[in-house]
């Protein structure tokens, strides 16, 4: 039976800093709205900015509302899609994983998916593992051609290390079967 993969959790370390005043409202405003520590909403700022932010920033991503990328994503004929989606999955995921880990391997590939789906908001992430090899799947809202742009764009990124994944694809989904 496949098992869901479990992230280690990290060690933390006591640190202190000095913040402006106003920023420090904030911080408090909205951990007390999300029912949670300001450390702890520091912290998850603080991993978002040391996992994705600044990597982002040094690619040149920008922000958008998911209203806006959606009604993007639909605008797009299939064939565009899938040009931009190889050429980008050939060369971002790369840049990505060499700048947070040093490497193009498997596990930093499968990171980057990851980070886009937590940080990103492009999906979700799901990774089950059993005998047969991994499952990722990853779960949207934002219909076929997005599906589509995922299935080019994550088959141009394995193609780097030489996998190719068995896919599955729907308006909402994309999985990809990677064997051991």
């Amino acid at each position: 039976m496949p098992t869901p993969r479990v992230p280690k959790k990290s060690k933390t370390v006591p640190k202190s800093f000095r913040i402006d005043e106003p920023a420090l409202l904030a911080v408090e405003a909205e951990a007390n709205s999300q029912n949670v520590s300001p450390n702890t909403l520091v912290n998850q700022i603080l991993k978002q900015y040391s996992d994705f932010d600044r990597i982002a920033h040094k690619i040149n991503s920008v922000h958008l509302s998911s209203s806006t990328f959606h009604a993007l994503v639909d605008s797009l004929e299939k064939d565009k899609i899938i040009e931009v989606a190889k050429s980008a999955g050939s060369s971002i995921p790369q840049a990505f994983t060499l700048t947070k880990s040093g490497k193009v391997e498997l596990r930093s590939l499968i990171d980057f998916m990851q980070t886009l789906g937590r940080y990103a908001n492009l999906f979700e992430f799901s990774e089950t593992l059993d005998n047969n090899g991994r499952i990722i799947t990853l779960i949207h809202r934002y219909g076929l051609n997005w599906s589509i742009f995922l299935v080019h764009y994550m088959t141009a990124m394995f193609e780097q290390i030489g996998i190719s994944p068995t896919i599955e694809m729907t308006d909402k989904s994309v999985s990809y079967k990677i064997p051991a």
